[in-house]
């Protein structure tokens, strides 16, 4: 056996040495790599090969191939090892195949097989679009994604935020969706090659909105009208309180109350109204709530009379007509303030007097009498002379019913013009005296005042004692 190897050896090496060449053998390239960036340096080796010169080629297609520019030639007689054999790369932005050319002394050239350096870009999840708010169910769509590096792996869902996620076996550029009726958030996984890592897409949101419920309003209520107050309730909603409305036609039409709580404190109606309150749910249509109706009970009736104009110190009596509470204010110059006909003791000054009557709902009602004191117009003799001498007859000035008119002031001028006597509410008691003397006879002016509801009286008086 050894003696048959030896025997092949030399047969070979003196072919070789003689010139003799084999056909040529292009050999196999190793040093194929995969890579995720544009980063990146290698080398690719070529054995087995025959030949005594070979050169290297790139394509970037698997069609059309390009010199690389390394190269060798042996020299002339039995080929040798040469000092390199390979093709170094450095930074690939793709993928690119590389193979050797080999030639064997005039023998036409062989290939080598070919080996390829794969470049992927790395992973880009890119963008969905779709999804949005919706009312109840989202109904039927499809997602798409778009500006993504690389092939969704999956899709996956979560329906607590992201907390958890569920896989969805689809490995499409889209995701066809229907009757979604929970919040529900969405992504692809997208992989760009076996040795990119994978990548995550945007997020897509399914906002469900629960359908609008308005809830039930509490409160009906029958209020005394004028001075009232109450609170009308809305439980049991579904949604944002929007607004109130109310009426006051039975419904014919609406107002905006502008407020946005879940209670509303009514207060001073005057007449019957109806409430609702308006709820709406993210993107669901409105709701309105049952009304509630706030009546009013019918005031008591009340008539304090008629009004009455009277002299001072007048006594009469008021008539007033009600069913209920009653009473009279102010009190004053009445008999009994709490009850419908009290007697009246009137002074000197106009008094507006009012009735007020409660009835059984708790309601207030009240009415207006004034009875306005006014002194009669003075239509008495006032005496033009007296003589007071102490004779008993004619000894004062006298002036007929002065007593029935307060807030008297009567006045006496001598005839330059000086105050000789003054006094208010005058009771025919001057003697004709001025600081406790007596004046001498002749003739003095007077005036006569009743208030500010006359014109004050003037004229003259004569004083004559030795008649």
């Amino acid at each position: 056996m050894r003696f048959f190897t030896t025997v092949i050896f030399v047969l070979f090496f003196l072919a070789d040495h003689e010139g003799i060449h084999s056909q040529s053998v292009g050999g196999t390239t190793s040093g194929a790599a995969t890579y995720c960036s544009f980063t990146n340096s290698g080398f690719i080796s070529v054995s087995g090969f025959t030949g005594s010169t070979y050169f290297w080629e790139s394509s970037t297609d698997g069609v059309n191939w390009n010199p690389t520019g390394t190269s060798w030639t042996g020299a002339s007689g039995p080929p040798v090892i040469p000092p390199a054999i390979g093709q170094s790369y450095n930074n690939l932005s793709q993928t690119t195949c590389f193979r050797a050319i080999v030639q064997n002394g005039a023998f036409p050239p062989d290939t080598s097989t070919v080996s390829c350096i794969t470049v992927f870009a790395p992973s880009a999840g890119g963008t969905i679009s779709g999804g949005g708010n919706f009312c109840g169910s989202s109904g039927s769509g499809t997602l798409t994604l778009s500006g993504n590096t690389g092939n969704p792996l999956n899709w996956e869902f979560s329906t607590d935020n992201g907390s958890t996620w569920t896989p969805v076996a689809n490995t499409s550029t889209t995701l066809n969706y229907s009757g979604i009726t929970q919040n529900t958030v969405y992504h692809a996984i997208v992989q760009n090659g076996p040795a990119c890592l994978v990548d995550t897409s945007s997020i897509i949101a399914f906002t469900i909105d629960p359908l609008s419920a308005a809830g039930i309003l509490s409160g009906n209520d029958t209020v005394c009208p004028g001075l009232n107050s109450g609170l009308i309730t809305l439980s049991g909603s579904t949604g944002n309180i929007s607004g109130w409305i109310y009426s006051n036609n039975g419904g014919t039409n609406w107002n905006n109350l502008g407020v946005s709580t879940s209670t509303h404190t009514f207060s001073n109606l005057n007449e019957a109204t109806f409430y609702q309150a308006i709820v709406q749910s993210g993107s669901c249509p409105p709701d309105s709530s049952n009304s509630v109706l706030i009546e009013l009970f019918t005031l008591p009736a009340v008539n304090a009379g008629n009004d009455t104009t009277v002299v001072p110190g007048a006594t009469l009596i008021l008539n007033g007509n009600a069913s209920g509470t009653t009473l009279w204010n102010p009190a004053t110059g009445l008999s009994n303030s709490t009850v419908l006909d009290p007697v009246l003791q009137t002074g000197n000054n106009s008094t507006t007097y009012t009735l007020s009557v409660i009835d059984s709902n708790g309601c207030l009602n009240s009415d207006n009498v004034t009875i306005t004191v006014q002194p009669p117009e003075f239509s008495g003799m006032i005496s033009n002379l007296f003589t007071p001498n102490g004779d008993g007859i004619n000894d004062t000035w006298y002036i007929q019913g002065i007593q029935n008119f307060r807030d008297t002031e009567v006045l006496i001028y001598n005839i330059y013009g000086n105050k000789v006597f003054e006094k208010k509410n005058y009771t025919n008691d001057w003697q004709g005296t001025y600081n406790g003397a007596d004046l001498p006879d002749g003739t003095y002016y007077y005036v006569l005042r009743f208030g500010d509801d006359q014109q004050p009286l003037k004229g003259s008086v004569d004083i004559i004692r030795n008649k």
